[in-house]
């Protein structure tokens, strides 16, 4: 988690860089779109945002057909939905507009008539002052959930830890969830058993775990402020930190996202830090080190992070000078030969570890195979269908819901599939040709929730009076959920407090009004594009490099799009660290305005780092 300002003073150290520095005054890649001879007089207004308007046309299509497929199970669009997709496109527009306005008002330097300022300066005091802030603003979470909220998941992972029978194995521990996450979960119970219960164990995890993320995210604070952004804009984020639900729910309870997210926000910091010193962040050991924990860090806390680091580091690669190149092709080479060939080839099978099943990375072929024997079982290719039951037999299929998979794929991979799965797979790529349709609203059904908004007028549709927002999970202050809890020494704690606090959540979301505030979609689809829009403006300036940036943020929003769902409050758990990392990725679109070129670092040109 080294700072900017650190890797930049570093930089400009080296010999020979006032030079580089005067040079770079000048360098079109560092120039702010104000400053930019070919953009200063071409600033968009309304009438020319041909390119927003044709986003938010998309964004608006994809609202309604998400909308369909859940209360239709079809992806028909009828004309009367083209008032509905008018409307949901103008209110895009809208909204990214506002966006904007935000943004430039976040981001103006403050008057100077302005009294107490909280101080966003690196150094252990400010950061230890933001920490007990943030800490401040948790501690009711804590304290009033006590003895601390766990998963579904989490369960089964404690089961196994103590040999126990689960969801997965009769006892055997599995890599199903990672299993860096199920010892650290693990221990902290058995710590608690030492000192009086589990649950004990559980609480003091609620406590250590929230001071690290808090920790995590104060340190982010500053390196906003450590990448120019403003006073307003830093502060409007510990605000953001510290009151928004989302923030302390998610990264206080045992579960294993709560381990990933600051560690997630600790590698998109490390990302920045190489694009904005075009690589030269990884010119000290010590910052080559950093990278490296952080990546392998996010890779084995979450199944996802070894994608995050693989595609972030080919793109780093684009951003990087020569010189630094090899260093992140290193660190992505390391990680993925960590998790793809040290641990399961070796590790694993020498500690008795169990591999996780396949079922989980076919999601998406299975579910769709699912609809294709659904809807056309009875007019397939004999030998084609034959094929795909194997992997999903009819009874599997009939299981089909729209927007689950997990009735179809079931937990657990039956090893004798293997023998037939290169022939599923290659009936379920012949049968996208003769039913495209089926496959398209297969994958739409699993993720619509990342594109619908929630409904307008009522507050409750279905039953459900957190669709489509982003509601909070609490209830796991009752650790006597599942069966075998008291053998790990966890008992009946009431959840009552965490209802309670479900409750609050989902009436303020529904607040007539501002429940679009709330909106699960705006979260994470709208508020991708709105940072890719950005970004893609000021591509003669240097919009290209800030896309480079923010790209930890966007593949973490591409991969929710294999989710096995969306809808349900498990889906909650992918989408927080999109929600995470906003304000930090805001930050970058924004921040650069206000940073003289002559303060990047003496190692961005290319042809330097070759000299």
């Amino acid at each position: 988690m080294s700072d900017a300002s650190a890797q930049e003073s570093d930089v400009e150290g080296e010999s020979g860089d006032h030079a580089d520095a005067e040079r770079l005054e000048n360098s079109p890649h560092l120039r702010t779109a104000s400053q930019h001879p070919r953009t200063a007089s071409r600033r968009p207004r309304c009438y020319r945002r041909y390119g927003l308007m044709a986003l938010c046309v998309v964004l608006g299509f994809a609202a309604v057909e998400a909308n369909a497929i859940k209360t239709m199970d079809t992806l028909k669009l009828p004309v009367s939905s083209f008032g509905h997709i008018a409307l949901v496109a103008f209110l895009a527009f809208a909204a990214m507009l506002l966006g904007e306005r935000v943004m430039r008002w976040l981001n103006a330097p403050d008057g100077e008539g302005a009294s107490f300022r909280l101080g966003f300066a690196g150094g252990w005091k400010p950061w230890l002052a933001l920490t007990a802030i943030i800490l401040a603003c948790w501690a009711p979470y804590v304290i009033y959930l006590y003895p601390g909220v766990m998963w579904y998941d989490t369960s089964n992972q404690l089961l196994q830890w103590n040999n126990l029978p689960n969801l997965f194995t009769s006892g055997q521990l599995t890599d199903h969830h990672p299993v860096l996450d199920t010892a650290v979960f693990g221990m902290f119970v058995d710590l608690g058993n030492r000192i009086g219960s589990g649950d004990l164990g559980i609480f003091l995890y609620s406590i250590v775990q929230s001071a690290v993320a808090a920790g995590v995210f104060a340190h982010s604070l500053q390196f906003m402020h450590g990448i120019h952004a403003s006073h307003r804009m830093t502060m409007a984020s510990l605000i953001f930190i510290c009151l928004f639900p989302i923030f302390p729910m998610y990264s206080i309870t045992m579960v294993k996202d709560s381990l990933f997210l600051p560690l997630m926000l600790a590698f998109f910091m490390q990302s920045i830090s190489i694009v904005r010193t075009r690589g030269v962040a990884l010119k000290s050991p010590l910052g080559l080190a950093a990278f490296l924990l952080c990546a392998l860090a996010i890779a084995l806390t979450k199944k996802t992070g070894l994608y995050v680091v693989v595609l972030t580091a080919i793109v780093l690669l684009f951003a990087a000078g020569a010189r630094f190149r090899w260093r992140i092709a290193l660190v992505a080479l390391a990680v993925a030969a960590t998790m793809m060939a040290l641990l399961p080839k070796a590790v694993f099978p020498a500690a008795g570890i169990a591999p996780g099943g396949k079922q989980e990375m076919l999601t998406i072929p299975i579910q769709q195979s699912a609809r294709v024997l659904r809807d056309h079982g009875a007019s397939l290719d004999p030998q084609r269908r034959k094929a795909l039951e194997c992997v999903v037999p009819m009874s599997s299929a009939k299981r089909y819901v729209t927007t689950i998979a997990d009735p179809v794929k079931g937990y657990v991979w039956d090893p004798h599939k293997d023998a037939c799965l290169s022939g599923f797979m290659q009936a379920w790529l012949l049968e996208f040709f003769d039913h495209p349709g089926t496959y398209v609203a297969a994958f739409a059904g699993l993720e619509y929730d990342w594109l619908a908004l929630p409904p307008l007028v009522s507050a409750n549709e279905g039953g459900q009076s957190e669709l489509r927002l982003l509601p909070v999970y609490a209830q796991g202050t009752d650790h006597a959920f599942f069966e075998g809890h008291d053998r790990i020494g966890l008992s009946y704690s009431g959840a009552e407090h965490g209802k309670n606090v479900e409750d609050a959540v989902n009436a303020i979301e529904n607040i007539p009004g501002i429940r679009l505030v709330f909106s699960r979609a705006i979260w994470t689809t709208w508020m991708a594009a709105f940072i890719c829009y950005e970004c893609l403006r000021r591509r003669r300036a240097d919009g290209w490099l800030r896309l480079a940036a923010v790209s930890p943020f966007l593949i973490s929003f591409l991969l929710l799009w294999v989710s096995p769902t969306s809808e349900t409050i498990e889906a909650m758990r992918y989408a927080a660290p999109q929600i995470m990392m906003v304000p930090l990725a805001l930050a970058v679109v924004a921040a650069w305005e206000h940073e003289p070129a002559g303060n990047q670092a003496a190692g961005e040109d290319g042809k330097h780092d070759e000299r």
